[in-house]
């Protein structure tokens, strides 16, 4: 059902959005970075429904890879939807895939950056990271230093959409982040405890008053998610091929 789902979906949108790529086939550095790997329609565009996207919001998708997300993204009325990948071959694709939809969009405008997200500039006014595991440790860490510093220089409603979220561990131990939805991240629907779910953070800014304000405004939805809210591990893996060095995380 679900691979028939994919298929059908992929044809709706006239995407070339399924095919796993790895960024050593590329030429690019791939130490504690993920390779493309597509979300899943159906999940994705819960998880963003869930949001209650609002003109003015501005979404930035980290690791766009082939556009899928950008794709949903951007039938939810964004201001803005940008996404930001390392590899210009793959947001070639993502380009055609987002001119080929553009009658479909109601965000008001979509843009593919080919930047390292270490190094791109967050807008200040970003409202939504949408996240399907691009990275993880020191590289991960690093991103979010840079949302940190985005809500501390300009207070606001940061959320953050996680697909399989393999860096939980560090979230949670952090007071930086307040863990608000979760939504399984595979269709048919399966339990909020597998390492396939998308879970929601809203991003808090340093300042305590603006903080407690945020967290008033964004009540948790966690029923039958409550074990996120401490580090969990439901079984987390990333694995590439024999030929690029099997297991690189379990």
């Amino acid at each position: 059902m679900r691979q028939a789902a994919e298929r059908a979906l992929e044809w709706r949108h006239r995407s070339e959005t399924a095919s796993h790529l790895y960024l050593e086939d590329l030429g690019l550095p791939a130490e504690n970075r993920v390779w493309h790997d597509p979300s899943e329609w159906i999940p994705v565009r819960r998880a963003f429904r869930r949001l209650g996207v609002r003109p003015g919001d501005v979404c930035v998708d980290f690791g766009s890879g082939l556009g899928r997300a950008l794709l949903v993204a951007a039938e939810f009325p964004f201001d803005r939807v940008l996404g930001v990948e390392l590899s210009e071959q793959m947001n070639a694709v993502a380009r055609r895939n987002v001119e080929r939809n553009r009658s479909r969009f109601r965000a008001r405008s979509v843009e593919i950056v080919t930047a390292d997200a270490l190094i791109y500039e967050v807008p200040d006014d970003m409202s939504v990271a949408y996240m399907y595991c691009p990275f993880y440790g020191e590289v991960f860490e690093g991103v979010m230093e840079k949302l940190f510093a985005s809500v501390d220089r300009r207070p606001r409603a940061l959320r953050l959409v996680y697909n399989y979220p393999a860096e939980q561990r560090f979230l949670a131990t952090s007071a930086r982040v307040r863990l608000i939805d979760a939504v399984p991240g595979t269709w048919p629907r399966k339990a909020l405890l597998t390492p396939k779910t998308i879970l929601t953070y809203l991003v808090l800014p340093s300042d305590d008053a603006a903080a407690a304000e945020l967290v008033q405004r964004f009540p948790p939805r966690l029923r039958g998610a409550e074990r996120w809210l401490e580090p969990y591990d439901p079984g987390f893996g990333l694995e590439k091929p024999e030929r690029l060095g099997g297991k690189v995380s379990r």
